[in-house]
């Protein structure tokens, strides 16, 4: 049983058992104090809280009004027109180039907060209920907060993930409250109803941020507006999907997300100007503990702000009752609270990472105080020195300081990083201190920003190039280090038991090392042998991989597309086509969470079936995340390649990663026991569209064929029916099971048992429902389908990702 299946057990318990953990503990810590047994008063007290933050879980994460709307939809989209209030000021999503030449370019939007109260059925409306948001298209909408509108769109709620080891969307949305998602065409979709407006006490909030936004927008140019608001605001959805890659790709991102340390520069800040105010001691903290307060609210209690500003109130209200804080004290505090507001919130990267990140530092700061030595002649000496060599000394103190603390911090959060991620970059060792100076900057300038507009609005312009220069800055060399210096780590990252392991052993030891219990060389030495074992293990886990007997082939869920795995006895992995209709990126990133699941980090060969971008719009992304031995394409699509093609062969080329065409009649040898045929198309192909000329692959194994036809349509159907008849265990539907690629023809000639469809739409093709005879799977419904064929003969099994399994009949 892994971790993960364990936490999941304890978070479903229901109510009436967390209720009995509460109370219990409560009744226990209580007798347990009355007699004075301090530790195990504390250790029943903290269980206790455990069971209130079950409570708290299980009401968020279960507890839905019967009116709902979510409960009647599903991850494919319906027509639905509804009634509900605008519940904030409409955000402006901007168009933005295409990240990919294989993407289509999104139209202007708009996305509109809206409360659901009234749902169409027919021709009456009947009570819902839900929070989502309306992406509208166009370029103006003329709706405000607290209005009531109807809206006709197309809905959907987000589903399970259909591939092991993708981001469940679903558990994502549940977790926010919103899991309905609303889609308009035309901004006239939105109809205004003439109704009083809401007024709530949340309106001066939410004016607020929308002044602040409106500052933003106005102080700073387009091209760093999106940088702007995401730093302060935490809104992502101006930010231009090539900086936020740039970001991603130099494992500087942590600056993107509004965390702890956005708050702590603005603290620092805020707590440096209010020091200046004539008052008691106690002024400047309690003026920081209202800021701070305020800012939370004013980004909407984001978690990792609320995690931070615990931190900060702490320190404030030491600064009110002139008590010393103690930092490790505050910071078990936080963690508590945030198991206590919202249990399932530490099991987030996010949270995870944040915590782990100001521990380290902390851990740092508290060795260096007891292990410094202090040398009395030495301080004389550097006294009496020239003050540039005082400044230089200092500088260079402080670089070193912020050097090494990133590169501890970036070591420390490294398991985690790749576990949840499975990418890293060691960019982030440079540049995090370096690039904290121009965020800081722009902070401070934002901060500026705002108390001139509401002090001095003439000094706003004069206060603007205080941002606009820092986020130049900030984007500038995140940019000119993403394209001229990239290094970028990809891997499936260690296994769960090892990352809870290492957490735990550095735990120890840095207690130890604080407590000066344990040399630092042998702190050292442990951490190397728990990696040496990691390390044993992972190519314990190769070996068994490359020792299995049978052939697993495993048709990846990508929606309207086709991705199809290959794993052969002796651990060789070839890859039938990775696209995806519209969004390369999902495709590359669901089958990299199939091959990672799988430990794979090498694909053998790749085969493009034919010139459609649904069938290798993902496969760039694959060359990037993974080494790639043969790229093997058809005869006709090499020599009149399409644009989208040459790109594709451009990239390859540059990579550096051998071309072979294949044609009719060749064989690709593998592996002695398994037979890779290539059927179609001929050198010179058929007449017709690139459907006509898709790679035909068999794969026999021990008396057992598969059978990839990729869109193969007419004319390339009647030249492959006219072959002799091959029967086939399993088929991959053609053309995504469409009536139009000549089916029966082809299903008659091949004579399957199972048909497996890959596509995005969850109904199969009319074609395919109601036939007797094969067994029928699709990718959308199913998730991901995995057919395993037994090396001695035995049968074949089928299982999909969504908990479907059995043996192949014969």
């Amino acid at each position: 049983m892994t971790l993960g299946v364990i936490v999941d057990s304890l978070l479903d318990l229901p109510l009436w058992a967390w209720l009995t953990i509460f109370w219990g503990m409560i009744v226990l810590w209580a007798a347990v104090w009355f007699r004075q047994k301090d530790r195990l008063a504390s250790f029943l007290l903290l269980t206790a809280m455990l069971g209130f933050g079950g409570i708290v879980h299980h009401l968020h994460w279960n507890d839905y009004l019967a009116t709902e709307l979510s409960r009647g939809l599903s991850a494919e989209k319906q027509p639905i027109a509804l009634e509900g209030v605008v519940t904030d000021y409409p955000r402006f999503l901007p168009q933005q180039e295409p990240q990919s030449p294989y993407e289509f370019q999104l139209p202007d939007q708009w996305k509109v907060p809206l409360r659901v109260e009234r749902v169409r059925c027919g021709t009456t409306w009947q009570s819902a209920s839900g929070d989502t948001d309306v992406y509208v298209a166009g370029q103006q909408v003329n709706v405000l907060p607290g209005q009531t509108i109807v809206v006709y769109g197309q809905a959907t709620s987000a589903g399970a993930p259909l591939n092991p080891g993708e981001f469940d969307f679903a558990n994502w949305a549940r977790g926010r409250k919103r899991r309905i998602f609303l889609r308009c065409n035309f901004a006239e979709c939105l109809t205004p109803q003439p109704t009083l407006s809401e007024v709530s006490l949340w309106d001066p909030i939410r004016d607020a941020r929308h002044y602040v936004s409106r500052q933003l927008l106005s102080a700073v140019g387009p091209d760093y507006q999106g940088l702007a608001e995401t730093i302060f605001l935490g809104r992502r959805e101006r930010l231009d999907g090539q900086t936020d890659q740039a970001f991603r790709q130099t494992g500087t991102v942590h600056l993107l997300a509004l965390s702890g340390l956005h708050l702590g520069i603005l603290a620092y800040f805020s707590y440096w100007l209010l020091r200046f105010l004539p008052g008691p001691a106690w002024l400047p903290g309690a003026g920081l503990l209202l800021l701070t307060l305020s800012y939370v609210l004013l980004v909407d209690a984001r978690p990792p702000i609320v995690r931070a500003s615990i931190l900060v109130g702490v320190f404030c209200l030491g600064q009110i009752l002139y008590r010393r804080d103690v930092f490790w004290n505050s910071l078990a505090f936080a963690w508590l609270l945030v198991m206590v507001i919202s249990p399932t919130e530490i099991f987030q990267p996010g949270t995870q990472l944040s915590f782990m990140a100001v521990a380290t530092l902390a851990w740092l700061a508290g060795l260096k105080s007891v292990r410094r030595e202090y040398d009395p002649l030495q301080e004389l000496i550097d006294k009496t020195r020239p003050w540039p060599t005082k400044a230089w000394k200092w500088l260079r103190g402080k670089a070193v300081e912020a050097l090494l603390a990133s590169l501890a911090v970036w070591l420390v959060t490294l398991p985690l990083v790749l576990i949840h991620f499975h990418q890293a970059s060691p960019w982030t060792v440079l540049l995090s201190p370096i690039l904290i100076i121009p965020m800081g900057l722009a902070l401070a300038g934002i901060l500026a920003l705002i108390l001139a507009s509401c002090t001095l609005p003439f000094a706003v312009s004069a206060v603007s190039w205080l941002i606009q220069w820092p986020l130049a800055m900030l984007g500038g060399i995140v940019s000119l280090v993403q394209q001229h210096a990239p290094l970028t780590i990809w891997s499936a990252g260690p296994a769960t038991w090892w990352v809870v392991g290492f957490y735990l052993l550095a735990a120890g030891i840095g207690w130890l090392t604080m407590a000066r219990r344990l040399p630092i060389r042998w702190s050292i030495a442990t951490i190397g042998l728990w990696l040496a074992v990691g390390f044993g293990y992972g190519l314990a886990q190769t070996a068994s991989s490359t020792a299995r007997s049978d052939l697993v082939c495993t048709f990846v869920s990508v929606g309207h597309g086709t991705c199809v795995l290959v794993e052969m006895p002796g651990g060789q992995n070839l890859l039938y086509d990775c696209g995806r209709l519209s969004s390369p990126r999902r495709a590359t990133d669901s089958l990299a969470a199939v091959l990672w699941s799988k430990g794979i980090s090498h694909l053998d060969a790749v085969i493009v079936s034919h010139d459609d971008v649904d069938h290798y719009n993902g496969v760039p992304g694959i060359l990037e995340r993974f080494s790639v031995g043969t790229i093997y394409c058809s005869s006709v699509m090499e020599k009149v390649p399409s644009d989208s093609v040459s790109k594709l062969l451009e990239e390859i080329g540059q990579r550096q990663i051998p071309l072979k065409p294949i044609s009719a009649g060749q064989r690709l040898r593998a592996h002695p026991e398994v037979e890779i045929a290539v059927l179609h198309p001929t050198r010179k192909g058929v007449l017709g569209r690139d459907n006509a000329n898709s790679v035909v692959l068999l794969v026999e194994y021990h008396g057992r064929r598969i059978l990839l036809p990729g869109d193969l349509e007419s004319p390339g159907t009647e030249a492959v029916t006219q072959e002799i008849p091959i029967e086939c265990d399993v088929v991959m539907a053609p053309h995504h099971g469409s009536r139009h690629s000549n089916p029966e023809e082809f299903y008659a000639w091949c004579r399957p048992r199972l048909i497996v469809v890959s596509s995005g739409a969850h109904s199969l093709d009319a074609v395919t429902e109601g036939k007797e005879g094969p067994q029928w799977l699709n990718t959308a419904a199913d998730g991901m389908v995995e057919v395993r064929l037994d090396a001695n003969g035995g049968p074949s099994h089928v299982r999909t990702w969504l908990g479907f399994a059995s043996d192949l009949k014969e």
